[in-house]
């Protein structure tokens, strides 16, 4: 008999590593052997016992299987099943798409009068305002559509703007301008469902059939009432954009709410409101789409959070007032039951949305030429139609589903940005991407606040808090002196003493005496500065502070700004704040002196040149702070045909330094402010009011020891160089 004591016991030897059916069959082989010598020793293929053995290592093999496969798909990068991918994604907050659309710009064509009292101009307010949301269809494949994204406004002009006479009278002046706008279009079409709700119930679920949903347009039940999309339940406030035309407050694009004038138009206005009603929307494993609401019921009629509760809630009576509760658990929890949103209930929802995209919508130029369907303007104007329409740029962009690698891809990315600015690049990237509907920005800069606050007699807050200090210093001791020596007879709670209310008045007055800046101009306790520059009807940068605000101006238009800062809310950090400023355009011209080659006719070379330094400087190509470097444009003019050498080249704003006969400038501008050895002096009572160039600048000063690069403005005032006027100032003399 065995004796089962300390002496005869034997650790196991078990591999945890073997996990396929070989290892763990040989592993079970060896352990048979090893313990059980005596007890099992058939192991033929054929045998029971290895019939068991070997079905035991096919169960450990399916179960590491499983294991490793669960564990494998919990990690994005090693997931394959799609379903896990969406998951992930979804809880990355990277929003999958079911399908992708072509994008391309739609030029309509339409015919509006000349003005009625200047022949050579176009009347503007002639022209129609049409909404967006017209399909066209290709002339190709007509099951391709596509659909204008926004408003075609004949009554802004704009420097993409194609503007051309019509008709001509037998006096030689126009009677119709042929007016051309183009907008953006998506190749998708519009559809509409209805989905009948019941009972309330928790994050309800609805779920539209169609696999292609682009986008969802509008969503409104039975009452009336708008459900809006946001990015998260949790997200209570709602972005709302307004089209001038629907905003009482303004009467053009050009502007604002407060009934100023600007050269920019902006179309569009931003604001944000805070409501219970919204969805989520989700991509499902068979590309399929569904709204997601949340999980609440108003109370008692009431419109706002505060008469929102949970669906859980529902029936529950609770001593006292609704959320003294929930105040005497927890202090900090806020409204933590009204934040996920209103679920509907006992409605219907009629939803809009757009279907369409895939790799067939990627379209050649020219194929959208399909007459539009005459179409009444939205103002009114029954004589204004559309004339022509066609896509002087091929679609693009257009794809079907995502695979797996993508949707990985795009939301280890969007994991890392995690949608908000931080960095300097973070913000200039944010605001260059905003929507062109709320305004047109053409240049950005971004850079932290330098000073707290500027002229004022205190050279930083912290001094300022030093002289109160010291001022309540001397303020005691005076009143201690005055009491020792019987001057002042202190009672609790009153002053009634001369002596005393005088020091009082004089603290006071100390304290009161605070600088304008610090207080008043709120902009100052910014701790980033944004500085923006647009475009205007011509392609001309729009921006300089400080130039005269009357009438017709060129600083940027209240409504742009605006839009950028609340569109900026949703993203920066709540410790930053953003003061947004009008950034500084420096324009100049060119004056150049070359020799031709014996051969070449010189009229032509010069013409050449000019051509060669207007696309040099082109207004996409430079950005704030980048300096001119002369030596490269001079590569450039030497690159032209028929140059032989190049005499020399002056950047300038008015006089050609490098000509000692001074044969050739350029018209003298009037300056606003000028900017003098690196430092902006106010000239704007020496100017008749024009904004001419803007600001003056030393060019002599800027330039580089060795005379090749020009060097900007420092970055305290960031500015971009402009070629303004290229067809007046630029001049040269070929030889």
């Amino acid at each position: 008999m065995p004796t089962y004591g300390k002496n005869d016991f034997k650790e196991s030897n078990v591999n945890y590593l073997n996990k396929d059916f070989l290892e763990i069959k040989n592993s079970l082989m060896n352990y048979a052997k090893s313990y059980f010598p005596n007890t099992y020793r058939d192991f033929n293929e054929t045998s029971p016992g290895m019939m068991l053995l070997e079905m035991n290592a096919y169960v450990g093999d399916v179960l590491s299987f499983y294991v490793d496969k669960q564990y494998q798909e919990m990690l994005l990068p090693l997931a394959e099943e799609r379903r896990n991918i969406l998951t992930m994604a979804k809880m990355f907050g990277y929003k999958v798409k079911p399908i992708v659309p072509s994008y391309t710009d739609l030029t309509f064509t339409s015919e509006v009068n000349a003005s009625s009292g200047d022949a050579s101009k176009i009347d503007y307010s002639n022209g129609g305002i049409f909404d967006d949301g017209i399909e066209i269809a290709s002339s190709a494949n007509s099951n391709v559509i596509f659909t204008t994204l926004e408003p075609i406004d004949f009554q802004i002009s704009s420097s993409a703007d194609g503007d051309t006479v019509g008709t001509t009278l037998t006096s030689g002046l126009a009677s119709t301008y042929t007016l051309s706008r183009t907008v953006r279009a998506v190749s998708a079409t519009q559809k509409t469902k209805k989905f009948k709700i019941g009972t309330p119930e928790k994050f309800k679920r609805v779920t539209i059939p169609d696999t292609n949903v682009i986008d969802i347009i509008s969503c409104v039940d039975s009452n009336g009432q708008n459900w809006y999309e946001v990015d998260y339940l949790a997200q209570d406030k709602v972005p709302i954009t307004t089209h001038y035309t629907d905003d009482a407050s303004r009467g053009s694009a050009y502007q604002d709410e407060a009934g100023l004038q600007s050269l920019n138009a902006v179309p569009y206005s931003l604001t944000y409101i805070t409501t219970t009603k919204r969805f989520t929307r989700e991509t499902n494993q068979d590309n399929t789409t569904t709204l997601v609401f949340g999980n609440g019921l108003l109370k008692n009629g009431e419109l706002v959070d505060e008469g929102y509760i949970d669906l859980e809630q529902v029936g529950i009576t609770v001593a006292g007032q609704y959320g003294d509760l929930q105040t005497s658990i927890d202090p900090l929890l806020g409204n933590e039951y009204s934040t996920l949103g209103e679920t509907p209930n006992n409605t219907t929802l009629t939803i809009t949305y757009r279907v369409g995209g895939g790799v067939s919508s990627n379209v050649p130029s020219g194929d959208i030429s399909t007459a539009p369907t005459t179409l009444p303007a939205q103002n009114g104007n029954v004589a204004a139609r559309l004339s022509t329409v066609t896509n002087n740029n091929p679609a693009v962009g257009g794809k079907d589903e995502e695979d797996t690698v993508e949707i990985k891809e795009k939301a280890k990315a969007f994991f890392t940005t995690q949608n908000r600015c931080v960095t300097k690049e973070d913000y200039e990237a944010r605001v260059m991407n905003i929507p062109a509907k709320y305004g047109n920005v053409a240049k950005v800069y971004v850079t932290r606040t330098a000073e707290f606050a500027e002229e004022n007699e205190y050279d930083s807050i912290v001094e300022y808090i030093n002289t109160i200090v010291n001022q309540l210093i001397l303020y005691q001791q005076d009143l201690q002196d005055a009491v020792s020596t019987g001057q002042v007879v202190l009672l609790p709670g009153l002053i009634n003493n001369a002596a005393d209310s005088e020091i009082m008045t004089n603290l006071q007055n100390t304290i009161t005496d605070l600088p304008s800046n610090l207080i008043l101009n709120q902009n100052n306790f910014g701790t980033i500065d944004l500085y923006v520059l647009a475009y205007n009807s011509v392609k001309q940068l729009v921006g300089n502070p400080h130039i005269d605000t009357t009438g017709g101006n060129n600083n940027l238009p209240s409504t742009l700004t605006s839009n950028i800062s609340k569109y900026l809310d949703n993203f920066k950090l709540l410790t930053d704040v953003v003061t947004i400023n009008d950034g500084y355009i420096v324009n100049f011209g060119v004056i150049f002196d070359i020799i031709a080659e014996k051969y070449a006719d010189k009229q032509q070379v010069k013409i050449n040149c000019i051509q060669r330094i207007k696309d040099y400087f082109k207004i996409e190509r430079m950005q704030f702070n980048q300096p001119i470097y002369k030596s490269q444009l001079e590569f450039e003019l030497m690159g032209v045909e028929g140059v032989r050498s190049i005499g020399h080249v002056t950047i300038t704003q008015y006089k050609d330094h490098n000509d000692p006969n001074d044969d050739m400038k350029l018209t003298e501008p009037t300056y606003t402010y000028s900017r003098e050895n690196d430092a902006y002096v106010d000239q704007s009572t020496t100017g008749d009011g024009s904004i001419g160039y803007g600001y003056k600048y030393n060019f002599d000063f800027a330039m580089s020891d060795d005379g090749t690069i020009i060097i900007p403005p420092t970055t305290d005032t960031p500015a971009v160089f402009e070629l303004k006027n290229p067809n007046e100032n630029i001049q040269g003399r070929v030889r």
